[in-house]
């Protein structure tokens, strides 16, 4: 009886843990953490999205830092908002985090890089336009449609 006492306890316990660990697992994960170049030197995958000039995923070198990482896909676009960079891990971190705000201003005003987050295989990091950004890069667009409606009300009004 003790036999399938203790055994009750432990297939009762690995269910209840299991199911925990359910929740963060249960999405598809990418096999490769690190790679190796013909030179031998440890790769890894890096995702950068938005509004940088070179978006997409790029092999970096483990313990590369945002300023570095920034320079290889181009920089940012003008009018990228540098105050709200997104980091999202693959998998929780040692702080049990997948998520990170990033305000990279005080290292393009002072330097400091006391702001930065190590990076680790398959983050993904999303640079957003500001609103202002936006605007003037629709300018054209307004302006063709102001255009437009200028041209209908003369049209309108000669006509009329």
């Amino acid at each position: 009886m003790k036999k399938y006492s203790l055994l009750f306890v432990l297939v009762f316990l690995g269910f209840t843990f299991g199911q925990e660990n359910e929740a963060i697992s249960d999405f598809q994960r990418s096999s490769e953490k690190y790679i190796s170049d013909e030179n031998g030197n440890i790769l890894m995958n890096v995702n950068i999205w938005g509004h940088v000039n070179n978006p997409g995923s790029h092999k970096v070198f483990d313990g590369i830092d945002f300023a570095t990482l920034i320079s290889i896909v181009g920089g940012p676009k003008r009018g990228a908002n540098m105050k709200k960079i997104k980091l999202f891990r693959e998998i929780p971190d040692e702080n049990k985090k997948l998520a990170y705000e990033l305000n990279l201003n005080t290292f393009l005003k002072h330097g400091d890089r006391s702001s930065f987050i190590k990076i680790m295989p398959n983050d993904t990091i999303v640079i957003e336009q500001t609103i202002g950004g936006m605007v003037l890069s629709q300018i054209g667009t307004i302006n063709t449609v102001l255009s437009l409606l200028t041209l209908y009300f003369q049209i309108a009004s000669y006509a009329g």
